[in-house]
């Protein structure tokens, strides 16, 4: 019965919450403000930086990177180098990096350490495969970072997308149109038109996650995703 509750409690959380919970992508200007970095490489190093002494970004493509440690030591990396990379956004109000109503939504649904990750401000790049024909990888920012544990979710590399900055600082947008998510070895592209066509391709595996198709719309998304965190295996 316990479970019960709190599954049903759950569901009503996930279906109050705001429509806008990923995390805001962080252009070029703004990874300036990224600050305490911490970078794991393929070969199975980790580095810890302030900051970035220079970085090459292209449509939120984060190509290469260098830094230099505490003892002085400049490294440089490029993508395929590069397994992770964290860090910590300053100087930013939290509702620039998600809504206010997703944080108290999702800190009272989930029982992992997204509250943290939210209070925080922290930042997550994965080295992704974006493009499979010719095998390009980049670093992409994970704007689910803290619900990911099934489906990651990325702004698409391939695709414009809008933000809105004050003196560097990003205080709205982060507005993604398409959006790149990686479910084991499978990915999809999805926009506002493909998304109906590919929710059950995705979430064809979890019974829970059927719905009248009449209701499925991009902009519940990040409670679909949530959902299938919850109640999919």
């Amino acid at each position: 019965m316990r479970l019960t509750i709190i599954s049903v409690f759950i569901l009503f959380l996930i279906s109050t919450m705001s429509a806008q919970q990923f995390s805001t992508m962080i252009d070029s200007e703004n990874i300036a403000w990224l600050r305490d970095y911490t970078i794991k490489t393929v070969d199975g190093e980790e580095f810890k930086a302030d900051k970035l002494s220079s970085f090459s970004v292209t449509n939120g493509r984060l190509k290469s990177f260098s830094f230099k440690t505490e003892d002085g030591v400049k490294h440089k990396f490029k993508a395929d180098q590069i397994v992770e990379l964290r860090a910590r956004l300053t100087k930013v109000a939290k509702a620039a990096t998600i809504s206010d109503n997703a944080t108290k939504g999702i800190k009272s649904a989930v029982t992992t350490d997204y509250a943290g990750i939210v209070a925080e401000n922290l930042v997550r790049f994965n080295s992704v495969v974006y493009n499979k024909k010719n095998e390009k990888k980049a670093l992409l920012q994970l704007i689910n970072y803290g619900f990911d544990q099934k489906l990651k979710v990325y702004p698409d590399p391939n695709s414009e997308s809008g933000t809105t900055s004050i003196d560097g600082m990003v205080v709205s947008g982060g507005q993604i149109r398409t959006y790149f998510v990686v479910k084991g070895d499978e990915s999809f592209t999805i926009d506002k038109k493909s998304y109906k066509k590919l929710y059950e391709t995705i979430f064809s595996d979890c019974d829970a996650m059927k719905v009248d198709h009449k209701s499925i719309s991009i902009e519940n998304m990040s409670k679909d995703i949530l959902k299938y965190n919850q109640f999919c295996n």
